[in-house]
């Protein structure tokens, strides 16, 4: 009984991890080592051989999104959250800069911004450094639609209960409104350990 619950466990975190693609969590991580690990235990010792292939499948997988997720957290460029905002903000004012702005804060606190010019989409990823990710975002957003956007409050609320969201801040005849959109990947908000208003 206990290998067809191992054997179970392993296809569904291989499938899982194929088709939801949500990105490595602690919790995922853990969950992934400790059935692969229970797999790899069943197959060598009491249990069916056959236990082996998808327990080393699942640890290989996981391991693998594991040091790929390292590696692009090592690459990704590291700014001063005072100078992207103000390049944001410039680049948003000026008459040939952006149309469109989406904004979004993943839950290892990288900022996420995709801008429209014209015929052009251009997708950026930054590690704020000196400041708080999420304050960056609500900065801007309330430097562009107002401090007392809809958008802007109801982003605040949802992360105050728990789920992240994007906000999309597009230029219109009268200026800059604020939206929001689901996060098609982990929903989990990002919490800063040293800001006083997000941690």
């Amino acid at each position: 009984m206990v290998d067809i619950a191992v054997a179970v466990g392993l296809v569904a975190l291989l499938l899982l991890r194929a088709v939801v693609r949500r990105g490595l969590t602690p919790g995922s991580l853990l969950l992934a080592l400790v059935v692969g690990g229970l797999g790899l235990w069943r197959a060598l010792g009491p249990g069916p051989g056959w236990l082996l292939w998808p327990a080393v499948a699942l640890l290989v997988v996981t391991a693998a999104d594991f040091f790929l997720s390292a590696r692009s957290y090592a690459r990704m460029p590291r700014t001063d959250a005072a100078e992207v905002k103000a390049q944001l903000l410039a680049d948003c004012r000026s008459d040939d800069g952006r149309q469109q702005l989406t904004l979004a804060v993943a839950p290892g606190g990288a900022v996420l911004m995709d801008g429209i010019w014209g015929d052009t989409v251009r997708r950026d990823v930054v590690m704020p450094v000196g400041g708080c990710p999420v304050c960056l975002v609500e900065e801007v957003t309330a430097e562009l639609a107002g401090p007392d956007a809809d958008a802007l409050a109801s982003y605040r609320r949802d992360r105050v209960a728990g789920t992240n969201r994007l906000v999309v801040l597009s230029r219109g005849e009268d200026g800059w409104t604020a939206a929001l959109e689901p996060v098609r990947a982990s929903q989990r908000p990002f919490r800063p350990v040293g800001c006083p208003d997000h941690s």
